[in-house]
């Protein structure tokens, strides 16, 4: 009887340990959330979930940070146990239901701006150290004041003050990363000098902290530290650094001082998401495998591990599909082509959709999930898909696996450097290129030049069909 009382008691508490999102006006809107696990943020938590017809959705109570990404722009919620939480957007107005809803408002005023612009445009304006120091520190102080008067819970207040730390101690790292490039090891006076910088970065948040991994924060300041001090700076003030010779040593030289360098629980939490990081690039790296066993031995029940299995297949059949043959309707451009006007004009008569990629290219792969309703479009009308790789000589044989993997039916060329050239000046903004990027060419022209996604299906076809 007991038993039944304390039930009947505790079931509409449990009902009420919810965390709602609601964008008025919305339905059934994507919308990606993160609920963090164990307390913790990790950016393999991140999925993707739908706006119900009333522009909802609803989730259980998880305790910690829960995010919010829609419509490019990140909202947050510090969840506390057995606690329901509304948040409510509409336009630019956001709504708070919540015990401590100051707080939580004060949470989405924050402004963090991706850290590496901000601290080479302050580099830019002040090369100083010292000067930019007392810049990010005023800004920091600034950030956090609000939280020094609300009434909000010991928890709340040190999650707030940690997220702000490690992301001002990211930039002001950031600030003396042009110097850091230019180092000479044999200058004794430079290295003591830059040890000092990364003294007073380290005084505002210690990457070694296990409270860290509370935020959303410290994944971009543990890898920023990870490659520049304990990867480049460290080794390079005892003369030991050998500069990096193939692309794999991005990733492998951050593995190895996860493993070197770091204590539980954040040796396990890190290598965790650098092995999801790895395989969320889908460049196919065969040593990932070899890292997620490893992982998986030294770590049998992690609660990383559910999250990280999707990618490692995604591995493993990225080669064994790569040992196919290539298809009979994939074409390899096999002409000295050193401009896009002599590529275009091997093109008379015909209509071409114009993909620019590259294997590194994460946002040109995602792409590639869209290309079985646009090849049926483009098969149907007539129109050939031309894949342009601006990869280096280095990756040619990942550029042809990914071609196998990927299945891209149409023409394909690997840009010579003459070619490359000549792409930066029709499709960069002062020789910056960036992709994906999309091109319509007609009757061996090029007509437009700056063409819909694949992902924009509508649309796109639109476009090409004002061509045909």
């Amino acid at each position: 009887m007991r038993t039944l009382l304390c039930y009947l008691l505790l079931c509409p508490f449990t009902l009420l340990a919810q965390t709602t999102f609601k964008a008025e006006g919305a339905n059934r809107e994507p919308i990606r959330v993160m609920q963090p696990l164990k307390g913790k943020y990790h950016i393999a938590a991140w999925k993707n979930d739908t706006l119900n017809a009333h522009g909802e959705l609803v989730l259980p109570n998880q305790p910690g940070a829960n995010e919010f990404l829609y419509k490019q722009k990140i909202y947050r919620l510090y969840v506390r146990p057995g606690k329901t939480y509304r948040l409510t957007l509409n336009k630019d107005d956001i709504k708070i239901q919540a015990e401590d809803e100051e707080g939580q408002l004060a949470l989405n005023r924050l402004s963090l701006p991706f850290y590496q612009t901000v601290a080479i445009k302050y580099y830019k304006e002040d090369s100083l150290f010292a000067h930019n120091k007392i810049r990010i520190l005023t800004e920091m102080e600034q950030q956090l004041h609000p939280f020094d008067t609300l009434n909000i819970d010991k928890g709340f207040r040190e999650y707030a003050e940690k997220l702000v730390k490690v992301y001002y101690a990211n930039m002001l790292a950031c600030t003396f990363m042009p110097p850091m490039m230019k180092m000479d090891f044999n200058n004794q006076a430079q290295v003591k000098e830059i040890a000092g910088y990364w003294k007073d970065v380290f005084a505002i948040a210690d990457p070694k902290d296990p409270a860290s991994m509370n935020v959303n924060t410290y994944f971009d300041y543990a890898n920023f530290c990870n490659a520049w001090y304990l990867a480049y700076f460290l080794p390079g003030s005892k003369g030991t650094y050998k500069r990096q010779v193939q692309d794999d040593e991005y990733w492998t030289r951050k593995y190895d001082v996860i493993q070197s360098d770091y204590k539980e629980p954040l040796k396990e939490y890190l290598t965790a998401q650098w092995i999801y990081a790895i395989t969320a690039e889908n460049g196919f790296e065969p040593f990932a495998l070899d890292w997620f066993r490893d992982f998986n031995k030294a770590y049998p029940h992690s609660i990383y591990t559910p999250y990280l299995t999707s990618g490692i297949n995604t591995v493993k059949d990225y080669l064994e599909k790569k040992k196919k043959d290539f298809a009979v309707t994939q074409h390899f451009i096999k002409d000295s082509i050193d401009s896009f006007e002599q590529l275009a004009a091997s093109f008379k008569g015909q209509t071409v959709y114009v993909d620019l990629w590259a294997t590194w290219c994460g946002p040109c792969k995602e792409e590639f999930a869209y290309n079985k309703a646009l090849k049926a479009f483009l098969q149907k009308n007539n129109v050939q898909a031309l894949y342009i790789s601006i990869d280096k000589d280095a990756v040619d044989q990942k550029w042809k696996d990914m071609i196998r993997y990927y299945d891209l039916q149409g023409y394909h060329i690997r840009a010579s450097a003459k070619l490359m050239n000549d792409i930066r000046n029709i499709f960069g903004n002062n020789r910056s290129l960036a992709i994906p990027r999309y091109a319509i060419i007609k009757d061996g022209k090029m007509v437009l030049n700056n063409a819909k996604r694949p992902s924009d299906e509508e649309a796109l076809y639109k476009q090409i069909a004002g061509f045909l």
